[in-house]
This record gives C-alpha cells, structure tokens and sequence, in this order.
C-alpha cells in the first residue's frame, strides 16, 4: 500500500535478521522495481556458541555462573520462571533481578539501570528485556528454554559481546523444550480469529521454525556454520 500511495518516494526496508526468502519478499512486497539489497555479515567473531544438553538447568546454570565472570542475562520462556531463576541465583549467592513485560515502567527502569551500571550482575527476563539495551561488557547469554526461531535466538544471543571482546551464548537443551514448544504452537490463541486456513498455515510456519531450532540443538556440526547457512552466508573456513 505505501508504493501504492507513495509511488515517486524512495523506500528503504531494514531488518536485523533475514533469511534470504524473507528478503526476497520484502522487496517483492514493496515493489522494489530491481533488487537491490546491501547485506553486513552475520557472523560475530567474538562470540562462542555453545549448546549444552542437560536434565538438571538449574545445576547447569549455577555452573556457567560459577565458572564464567561477568555481567550476564539469562532468558526464560514466561514470566513466572523470571521470578523462579532470579530467586534461586540469589539464594546462590549471585547478585540478580527478574525483567518482563509485566512491570510497571518504574520497576523496568530501575531493574536495567542496575544492571547496567553492574550493582546486578544477572538479569532473568523474558524476551521483552531487549529492545535499547545499551551495554557492552556482556559476557555471556543464557537461553534456559528453546527459542521459537533461530532469529529470535540470533538477536538475543547478540546481546553478548558487544565491546568485541570474547562472549558466550550458551543454551541449555532438553527432550521436554520440544515437547513444551510443540504444545504452545499446537494451542496458540492469539491466532483464533483467523480463518481455519490461515491459522494452520501460521501453526506449519511455526512448526517448520522449530524444527530449524531443534536442528540447531542437534547438530553435530559448528554451530556458528549453522546460523550463518540459515541467513544465506557461507562459512569462511568452509
């Protein structure tokens, strides 16, 4: 609609991850009369990727945590299991606060001001803690449950590493993620509006993207290979 309505106006489409069909049909989309896309590489160089397939989170993560020294974040799936992290991390010993969409804007503020300025060495959040996060020194990004995509975890695990020091991004696997992630797209409800139709092809979609993220847990290959074929690059030492 805004080529329709804006047909003499130049228009520059930006995304921070893109598989190249997904480029593809945004420029299909806005009616690019050629292509023409200017790509940065995918891969962070400074940043280790490390799948860990455990039973016992909370002990794998009381490990990272002794082993590994900085500043940290640790995603979870829900809001509940902020508040259940933050706490057992406290009662370690480990200076921590919980993060998520459901605190009012005082709370949010004064939760990443801490972090930030290092009195919190780990924030538990949902995906709402990420948007303007401006600090560098993060040394490490857990992911305690399994990422609806592989964009999703590409952009969280970003968060680390952003001084070019290295990083870890590191995320605890098991059996039960899929089995949880499978039930969740399988009774979705914010899709119930749509036409049976359409809400089976978004329930395919979402399958589909779990199945890439599964693959990413499985693999036996370099994880950072992995990412970087996903979003169109060639690995350089391929």
């Amino acid at each position: 609609d805004i080529r329709k309505q804006l047909p003499d106006i130049p228009i520059l489409a930006l995304t921070a991850t893109a598989t190249p069909e997904v480029v593809d049909d945004i420029q299909e989309r806005l009616l690019f009369r050629e292509k023409n896309v200017f790509r940065m590489s995918f891969e962070r160089k400074n940043l280790n990727y490390i799948v860990r397939s455990t039973e016992n989170k909370e002990g794998e993560l009381l490990h990272i945590l002794a082993r590994v020294e900085g500043s940290a974040i640790v995603y979870v799936r829900n809001r509940d299991k902020t508040r259940e992290i933050a706490k057992l991390l406290t009662e370690h010993g480990i200076s921590a606060s919980f993060y998520h969409a459901g605190l009012d804007t005082r709370d949010k503020d004064k939760r990443q001001l801490q972090w930030t300025e290092g009195t919190l060495r780990v924030i538990v959040a949902t995906n709402a803690f990420g948007m303007g996060i401006d600090k560098a020194d993060v040394r490490f990004v857990v992911h305690y449950n399994l990422c609806d995509s592989l964009e999703a975890y590409y952009q969280e695990a970003g968060r680390a590493g952003r001084d070019g020091a290295d990083a870890e991004c590191i995320l605890l696997y098991n059996s039960s993620d899929v089995t949880t992630a499978k039930f969740l797209i399988n009774n979705a409800s914010e899709n119930e509006e749509l036409d049976p139709e359409a809400r089976e092809t978004i329930r395919r979609q979402d399958m589909e993207r779990l199945a890439i993220m599964v693959g990413y847990c499985k693999t036996k290959d370099c994880l950072r290979g992995y990412i970087l074929e996903y979003f169109g690059q060639k690995h350089p030492d391929h």
